[in-house]
């Protein structure tokens, strides 16, 4: 709006109000006569740029601009006009009424000076056809000064012709002080607005009454947490920081006399005597929470160190870990947890928002809890080697990876502490499992346990017949360790869109461990596994015999690659050689690859630093996977001999062997077992090796083999079938995955004894038994299929596709008992088929019981464990409810 368009607004306005002046007086009872003068009073320099002279209602007006005491004097003495009931002088002046004097004011119409309507202002400055009525209210007088000052500062839209209610108004002041839209502000968008030092500074400017009319009406939309916000900006120049604190004392207990004091202490210095709710604080708080987890820039960051300085100066710094945001809370977090090891206070840990920031700590702290569970759950001694074998494959290379993650320590004197302390027991108890591993051993040095597979017949008895109707990939990952695999394992079958599925050979789901050779060395372990034979040798030994071995299927192609084969070149990333062995072709393909990264890993130390696994992390596997899903290759990933790492070790010199076996010399110490036998390949067929992962004969480095500890000894194992291949005759799906005290949950309960059968009925001549057996009630799972529901539903799904009756029966039963949630390996054997892909079956089950997509039953714990709503069972099968 130009200054021309702003004065004649005004004047507008001034004739409106002299127009309703004019109309009261016509309407008063018995008229006047003579001049009437009405003065009005202006803002600044009374100017009037229209027509002097006019006409109101039929009455003579003459409108006189007086500027002094003098002019408005000289007004009144103009002389009056003719030929009218009376005359109207309109004198506009910008004195008071103290200056005009009373001589003045007894001449004036009503005795006093005349305000020009703000709302006939600014329905002239709008040009609107009508505004709110509730506009004229004394509560909205701010409101309308603001859209006064917006529409002369050219800041509201036009609305000619248009209707201008108080919520539209409302709406365009949010909009212009606060620099947000009103349509979707919410409270986090009311706390980034005053995150904005313009905004607050054009906020602590507006005056008082505005301040409190915005307020109202954000309160009004957003609850009373917007007053928070909003009086915070006033009294604080960084409301964020301000807020984060309040977060931890609004999350303190209330009967906790340190957070009491600090919380009365913050509010009355930042409210005054007018303080908020507790409630009010918190949700403003947890707005401001939420608001800084979402971003991630520098200023946030400032924001959040600002808040921990804040809580120190309110003597509250021993409250940090009510925040799930102040590194100081992250840091409290994880004291606590690293003390109690409960996995309610490593939950907290793990939800707090800095974790990923100390994400080697907080797995740290993870594998202390899962080695308190392991230890509660009392592990049972070791007997034989065979047991010792599917031992480690299905549980102990699990504690063998959480020990070699709390051996790493921390920075934190308590959390190291803890983790020192868990480290400490539970390596004893593993040592202790070692050494009666050892006890057992010998049997193994002459000849290969019952039911177990040895390095020297994995090949014929494992690789072999794989080969008879499938590609075969063999990946050799020298020095990897139980523990190793199943982390490598697990990272590829955590990547859905791997799509490769593990089975094995245990009807039970389970894994299975390979025994290695003596000394658990290349030169002795993996020489036997390529070479089908106990030997020792070399990888040109290797390379002569894998191909030729007479168990490989008629006119196998059979290739063997070692480190020095592989590399990219020529634009192929496995080097063109490797690359062209997975060209198909129409004999049966065995293609071999040792990989050397973990093995090279143990010299470098690389896992030192971070000792977890993952495929990505071995060189050349995740091509080769690549390769083999492509081609629909089974993939075998196995090693030659597992391996211990550096933490402390007794360093017992001795030239005679390597770093953890040596030759005899006539006696040995307990954490010793001396081997004799056909599988012990050193000449003389006798050695001594450490028993326990805390012996070395050799050089320290950071990692070794050759010993007999269970982790050298066991070579792990694990197959996989490429995408679209879900099954494998004679195989079964892995389905047991990780041990329950790894995962945390809750072994499923041993199963209820059968019911007994109801008694037969009686001929009918005969009187009842009225104090014999009641019948036994029937089960969930089986009123579920014999309610209508149910076989409806079954019958409408394809005969070739659809589960028996019986299965969903017995797996209902199974689920609900053990509380609605079961391992995959128990509903598989529930349900008959200890073979069959758990996401199978679930999926078969579901085409049934999830009618409408609601999930009666489902996988969680990424495929581990199967669920069953009961809740939804009865919704959707009403018949037979409990």
């Amino acid at each position: 709006m130009t200054a021309t368009d702003l004065d004649s607004a005004i004047e507008n306005a001034v004739v409106s109000r002299v127009t309703d002046i004019v109309e009261k007086l016509d309407a008063s009872r018995g008229g006047v006569a003579g001049r009437v003068v009405i003065g009005v009073r202006t803002r600044r320099e009374p100017a009037w740029h229209g027509p002097v002279e006019g006409e109101v209602r039929g009455h003579p007006v003459r409108y006189v601009a007086c500027p002094s005491v003098l002019s408005v004097l000289s007004a009144l003495a103009l002389p009056p006009a003719d030929g009218s009931a009376y005359e109207v002088l309109v004198v506009l002046t910008d004195r008071d009424e103290g200056e005009l004097g009373d001589a003045v004011m007894a001449r004036l119409h009503r005795e006093h000076l005349h305000e020009v309507s703000k709302y006939t202002l600014l329905q002239d400055l709008l040009r609107t056809r009508q505004l709110d009525p509730r506009l004229r209210g004394r509560d909205n007088a701010w409101l309308v000064d603001a859209l006064v000052e917006l529409a002369r500062a050219g800041g509201l839209p036009n609305t000619t012709g248009l209707s201008f209610g108080r919520d539209v108004a409302l709406r365009h002041v949010v909009r212009n002080r606060l620099a947000v839209d009103p349509a979707t502000l919410d409270l986090s968008a009311l706390i980034t607005a005053v995150d904005d030092a313009a905004t607050v500074t054009r906020w602590r400017e507006l005056g008082a009454d505005e301040r409190r009319g915005i307020t109202e009406h954000l309160v009004e939309r957003l609850g009373r947490a917007a007053d928070v916000v909003l009086r915070l900006a006033v009294a604080r120049d960084d409301v964020v920081p301000e807020l984060l604190v309040a977060d931890v004392l609004t999350r303190a207990p209330e009967d906790d006399v340190a957070a009491a004091r600090a919380f009365g202490a913050f509010a009355h210095s930042r409210f005054g005597s007018d303080e908020p709710s507790r409630a009010d604080l918190g949700v403003a708080a947890s707005a401001a929470v939420e608001l800084v987890s979402r971003s991630d820039t520098q200023r946030n960051w400032q924001q959040v160190r600002h808040a921990d300085a804040l809580l120190a100066q309110l003597n509250a710094a021993e409250l940090a870990h009510h925040s799930r945001l102040l590194p100081s809370g992250l840091t409290s977090r994880m004291e606590r947890a690293a003390t109690t090891l409960d996995e309610t206070d490593l939950l907290a840990v793990e939800e707090h928002h800095a974790t990923g920031d100390l994400r080697p700590q907080v797995r740290r702290l993870r594998a202390a809890v899962r080695l308190r569970r392991w230890l509660d759950s009392a592990p049972a001694d070791i007997t034989t080697v065979p047991d010792a074998l599917r031992r480690h494959a299905r549980d102990l290379a699990w504690v063998d990876g959480e020990l070699t993650q709390v051996r790493r320590g921390s920075a934190n004197p308590v959390v190291a502490k803890a983790l020192g302390r868990i480290a400490k027991r539970a390596g004893a108890r593993r040592g202790e499992l070692d050494r009666q591993f050892a006890r057992a051993l010998p049997e193994a040095a002459y000849t290969r346990p019952d039911g177990v597979v040895a390095v020297e017949t994995l090949l014929p008895e494992v690789v072999a017949p794989l080969a008879r109707r499938h590609k075969v990939l063999l990946v050799v990952v020298d020095g990897m360790s139980g523990a190793a695999a199943a982390e490598i394992a697990r990272s590829i079958e955590d990547n859905p869109r791997l799509g490769w599925t593990e089975v094995v050979r245990s009807p039970d789901g389970g894994r299975e461990a390979v025994l290695a050779a003596f000394p658990t060395e290349t030169t002795y372990s993996r020489t036997s596994l390529l070479t089908a034979s106990l030997t020792a040798g070399t990888a040109d030994h290797e390379r002569q015999a894998f191909p030729g071995h007479d168990f490989w299927p008629p006119r196998t192609r059979a290739v063997l690659v070692h480190k020095a084969g592989i590399g990219g070149s020529s634009g192929a990333d496995l080097g063109a050689d490797l690359d062209a062995q997975f060209t198909p072709r129409t004999e049966p393909q065995v293609v071999a690859v040792v990989l050397n990264t973990v093995d090279d890993a143990l010299g470098r130390g690389r896992q030192a630093d971070d000792p977890a696994w993952a495929y990505r992390d071995v060189a050349h596997l995740p091509e080769l996977l690549d390769r083999a899903a492509e081609g629909g290759w089974v993939v075998v990933l196995t090693s030659d001999h597992g391996h211990v790492l550096e933490h402390g070790s007794e360093h017992r010199p001795d030239p005679t062997g390597a770093a953890r076996w040596r030759l005899p010399n006539g006696g040995h110490q307990p954490d010793e077992v001396p081997l004799t036998g056909p599988r012990v390949l050193v000449p003389g067929g006798t050695a001594v090796l450490a028993a326990t992962e805390d012996v070395r004969y050799g050089a320290r480095s950071h990692g070794y083999h050759g010993g007999a500890a269970l982790a050298e000894v066991a070579i792990p194992l694990v197959v996989l079938l490429p995408p679209g291949v879900e099954e494998l005759t004679g195989w079964a799906v892995h389905s047991q995955g990780p041990p329950d005290w790894w995962t945390g949950r809750q072994a499923a309960p041993p199963p209820k004894p059968a019911a007994a059968p109801k008694r037969k009925a009686k001929a009918p001549d005969t009187q009842p038994d009225l104090f014999g057996d009641e019948p036994a009630p029937e089960s969930r799972g089986a009123l579920l299929i014999g309610g209508e529901t149910f076989v409806n539903t079954h019958k409408g799904q394809p005969a070739n596709r659809v589960l028996k009756p019986e299965v969903f029966r017995d797996v209902v039963d199974a689920v609900l008992a053990a509380g609605g949630r079961m391992p995959v390996a128990d509903v598989l054997r529930a349900a008959g088929t200890p073979g069959r892909n758990p996401r199978g079956l679930v999926a078969a089950l579901g085409r049934v019981l999830n009618i409408d997509q609601f999930p009666v039953v489902d996988l969680i714990d990424d495929g581990r464990t199967v669920v069953i709503n009961e809740k939804l069972l009865d919704e959707q099968f009403p018949e037979g409810r409990r």
